[in-house]
């Protein structure tokens, strides 16, 4: 006699549908910024990989990330990968910051597991705290024509010349 077993696409949305508050979405939450940053560590070690293999399809890859195609400037592939930039910064601040939080849980699991809530709002306005800013910043830099000393929007002149001359 076999059991039924529910599909895959259905026990996630189940799993989706439960109502388990704040630990659940932070959970997730940590997961999937968690995996986005494995991927975007597997990537930059293959291209930082070709270097040594392949100066020109690094060349290249660099050129690509930046918006260029074979000396073609494409300024939506630009935005796109400044904006997966964002995202990835995104991630790091969101996982590191969660991260803070459960190692409040760690340490502390009686009083932090009746505060479950007030942590991952505190979570969500420390990340929004960082963000915003940071925010502002790529998109400044995005907006703006592209120059070689991409710094110079962050720092004031003569700190960005003490390192260029």
């Amino acid at each position: 006699m076999s059991v039924y077993r529910r599909g895959l696409v259905s026990r996630l949305v189940e799993g989706l549908r439960y109502g388990g508050g704040a630990g659940q979405w932070s959970w997730l939450l940590h997961r999937i910024t968690g995996l986005g940053i494995l991927l975007y560590l597997v990537v930059h070690i293959w291209d930082t990989f070709l270097v040594i293999f392949s100066p020109a399809s690094y060349d290249a890859i660099m050129g690509f990330y930046g918006g260029k195609i074979h000396g073609v400037e494409y300024p939506l592939l630009r935005w796109a990968f400044r904006l997966g930039e964002l995202g990835l910064f995104a991630s790091v601040v969101f996982h590191a910051v969660n991260g803070l939080r459960v190692i409040l849980f760690d340490l502390s699991p009686i009083r932090a597991v009746g505060a479950q809530k007030e942590l991952f709002w505190a979570v969500v306005a420390l990340f929004f705290f960082i963000m915003i800013p940071v925010t502002f910043i790529v998109i400044h830099a995005l907006v703006a024509e592209p120059t070689p000393v991409a710094a110079a929007i962050v720092f004031p002149r003569n700190f960005v010349q003490a390192f260029v001359h």
